[in-house]
């Protein structure tokens, strides 16, 4: 039987929350159809996130909004670096995963710099991706992106200084032509990191891309 990551109890119908833990994982059930985003207004073409956006990923579907038990395990994976949080995060991740968005495609990730995943020990998003792409038995291609540049640390970034920040900062190690991806990430904030992705992706002749993340951050909760 498997603990609650948050208390400690007994984790019934989660791989990792508690009967009360769960209480706090707030599912994301309203979804923008043209980024994905949390919104009030799920049957508007537009959310006031992307409006008047261009966009080059087709579709991102996140999981929980990032808040209560959920930003809470986030955090102390990635900065308290516990690698069996993504370990057990990912195996959910990859579960509950929509069919339709995943199907046929590369399973991919944002790299990290190798000092940056040196500090950590590890992406937690390359851990979400393989077992992603494992239990779809899909292809993952853990090294057709890299990061070419220093960025600065995106939180408290605006979206526009987070796409400014993220420009130019990944490339290709191979041909992307004729395929379908699929960008896997923790947490979404602003999209600005599959966009970008995506644009490169989609440059160079990929004709679909899909973003999938654990958590996606909404102002409508803190």
């Amino acid at each position: 039987m498997n603990s609650c990551l948050i208390c400690g109890g007994i984790a019934e119908n989660q791989y990792f929350l508690c009967k009360e833990c769960a209480k706090f994982a707030l599912i994301c059930e309203r979804r923008c159809p043209k980024c994905g985003n949390f919104t009030l207004n799920p049957n508007e073409p537009e959310c006031f996130s992307c409006k008047g956006k261009k966009l080059h990923f087709d579709k991102i579907f996140s999981l929980f909004i990032y808040s209560g038990s959920i930003s809470k395990l986030i955090s102390e994976m990635k900065y308290g670096k516990v690698k069996s949080i993504a370990e057990i995060l990912g195996r959910y991740l990859a579960e509950n995963a929509p069919l339709e968005l995943v199907e046929g495609r590369t399973v991919i990730f944002p790299p990290m710099r190798f000092w940056d995943k040196l500090l950590r020990s590890f992406n937690q998003a390359e851990i979400f991706a393989d077992r992603l792409a494992r239990r779809h038995c899909l292809r993952f291609d853990p090294k057709l992106l890299k990061k070419i540049r220093k960025t600065a640390h995106q939180a408290g970034l605006d979206y526009e200084e987070r796409r400014e920040n993220l420009k130019d900062a990944f490339a290709l190690t191979r041909s992307v032509k004729g395929e379908k991806f699929l960008i896997v990430d923790d947490v979404c904030t602003t999209a600005s990191t599959i966009e970008e992705i995506a644009k490169l992706l989609k440059k160079n002749g990929a004709v679909s891309v899909n973003g999938l993340t654990l958590a996606r951050r909404t102002p409508y909760f803190s």
